[in-house]
């Protein structure tokens, strides 16, 4: 009989490919420099909004490679959950007092991909 993964790492690995999904979108947007969505030419890089595009066309692959892991067991995706949940989860508070239904929409989204995660480590695929 064929092991059944977990519906709560399912869950998380669903997380992880829209992330990847909407980091894809986000880096066209930059590529694309589309100052609609966000300025960031008084960012950290400045108005090197094609470097910001390849730092979240590389988010979006690393999140598939972590989605995949999930679904696979594997600890990699885990880990990337667990880190990428964690800096989402400070990212949104601070966006609370701007946008507090979206962010208490994300910040409760990944606090479950973190529950997902740490409750299910232990088990096998």
């Amino acid at each position: 009989m064929e092991a059944r993964r977990s519906g709560w790492l399912t869950y998380a690995a669903v997380v992880m490919f829209i992330a990847a999904g909407l980091y894809v979108i986000w880096a066209i947007n930059l590529w694309a420099d589309s100052a609609w969505l966000a300025d960031v030419s008084n960012g950290v890089l400045g108005d090197q909004g094609w470097l910001w595009g390849v730092v979240d066309a590389a988010l979006a692959v690393l999140f598939v490679f972590a989605g995949k892991s999930l679904l696979d067991g594997r600890s990699f995706g885990r880990w990337v959950a667990v880190a990428a949940t964690a800096i989402a989860i400070v990212r949104w508070f601070y966006w609370m007092p701007f946008t507090p239904f979206l962010s208490i929409t994300i910040v409760v989204m990944s606090f479950l991909v973190l529950y997902a995660v740490l409750v299910t480590w232990g088990e096998e695929p």
